[in-house]
């Protein structure tokens, strides 16, 4: 009889141990461990928001199309930004200029807000994304700066370019400036 429940358990927990399911992205990977070192070192302040950050990107990755998958890169990112600006809002509201200032809630949200900066890859500046873009279409012959599929392949060129950190740029606002840049 106990053999039998023993196969059974066995039998049913072995395809998943033995699945290959998806790995999470290098981000989602960098949070876990940054969680583990501050539960290590007891700093339950960065803990927690690292826990609130955690169970963002797992609600997102189950909420998404195929919820066995984990988040990509790009949704923890997207994530990240979420929680980013949801704290400078907060921040805001406690700032020592707003009408019901905490001096304590504005700190412990601004160091919230500089620990999960310290996750996202650098952003580029404008001046930079502009000498890129300059740079690009310089590049381009004249019958190619002209057709409509120009914008497409300096975007293209651009986002290469950037690597990963043309996460952290606005793509509507360059593309605006790519068309600008090609109607010159």
């Amino acid at each position: 009889m106990f053999s039998r429940l023993i196969i059974r358990r066995s039998l049913h927990t072995t395809p998943r141990l033995l699945s290959s399911s998806p790995s999470p992205s290098a981000l989602e990977v960098t949070l876990r461990n940054a969680l583990k070192t501050s539960m290590k070192a007891k700093d339950k302040p960065a803990a927690t928001c690292l826990k609130s950050i955690l169970a963002d990107v797992t609600n997102s990755a189950k909420s998404g199309t195929n919820p066995n998958e984990p988040s990509s890169q790009e949704g923890v990112m997207t994530v990240l930004r979420k929680g980013i600006a949801q704290r400078l809002q907060a921040a805001e509201s406690y700032s020592p200029s707003s009408p019901s200032p905490h001096a304590e809630n504005h700190a412990s949200l601004t160091s919230e807000i500089n620990l999960l900066r310290s996750f996202l890859p650098p952003i580029p500046t404008n001046e930079s994304i502009q000498s890129s873009i300059n740079k690009i279409i310089a590049s381009l012959d004249s019958e190619v700066r002209g057709s409509k599929s120009a914008t497409g392949k300096v975007l293209a060129a651009l986002w290469e370019e950037l690597g990963e950190s043309k996460a952290g740029v606005d793509k509507k606002e360059v593309g605006k400036w790519v068309q600008d840049a090609l109607k010159k």
